[in-house]
């Protein structure tokens, strides 16, 4: 049986703790001085919980465990929608949400460098998965269909306009440079694993804006 992943948090003067688990559909409890405030049950992997003018997002993997859990407050509605900014629950010492923050902060070029590893995945993956399933879809005995006799159709006899002559402007002899020709060519391919690392790095300076949150509040 999996763990629930705890995550708590002192804001403006009280305390919040969020409870993420659940076997198939993702379950979260938010619960505000320990008397719970809401909670919500979906297959989304981003969690998106509103109670009392504040918003709640726990994000889960592709692979269903819980990463983080964000407050926002009031008027941040659209950092709850982006994932930015808010601030993040800490959360409980020894979680494998906790592993998983500490590997981002110390190791910020790896994560990145598996995020693009994983924007690769994405894109040879179907690319296999279509030629293995060609390839066993020629290998099999399919029937011999019978031809269709279909039916000659008449000849329509279009009428011929005579279209003016238009001169072409002589426009300059101007190319693409091949690095841009290449990756134009190539987008489809490129652009997940472009995306992948730029959200590995927003990810990354997002968890050091909020280890200086952090550091600020131990402070006061």
């Amino acid at each position: 049986m999996a763990t629930d992943q705890v995550w708590t948090l002192e804001h403006d003067g009280r305390r919040h703790r969020v409870v993420a688990g659940g076997s198939f559909a993702h379950q979260v409890r938010w619960y505000v001085d320990d008397e719970l405030r809401a909670e919500k049950k979906t297959m989304d992997d981003k969690v998106t919980v509103e109670a009392a003018g504040q918003t709640l997002r726990v994000v889960h993997s592709g692979l269903g465990t819980p990463r983080r859990a964000t407050l926002y407050d009031a008027g941040e509605s659209a950092g709850a929608l982006t994932g930015l900014g808010g601030t993040d629950l800490v959360p409980a010492p020894g979680s494998r949400a906790a592993a998983y923050e500490h590997r981002v902060r110390e190791h910020p070029t790896r994560y990145a460098a598996l995020a693009g590893l994983g924007g690769v995945a994405k894109v040879v993956v179907p690319i296999l998965l279509s030629v293995l399933v060609l390839r066993f879809a020629v290998s099999l005995p399919w029937p011999d269909l019978p031809s269709i006799p279909w039916p000659d159709l008449p000849s329509i006899p279009w009428p011929d306009i005579p279209w003016p002559d238009l001169p072409s402007p002589d426009l300059p002899d101007w190319s693409l440079p091949g690095w841009l020709r290449w990756v134009l060519d190539h987008a489809t391919y490129v652009w997940p694993v472009v995306l992948a690392v730029v959200l590995a790095r927003a990810e990354v300076r997002r968890r050091r804006d909020q280890d200086e949150k952090r550091r600020a509040a131990e402070g006061d």
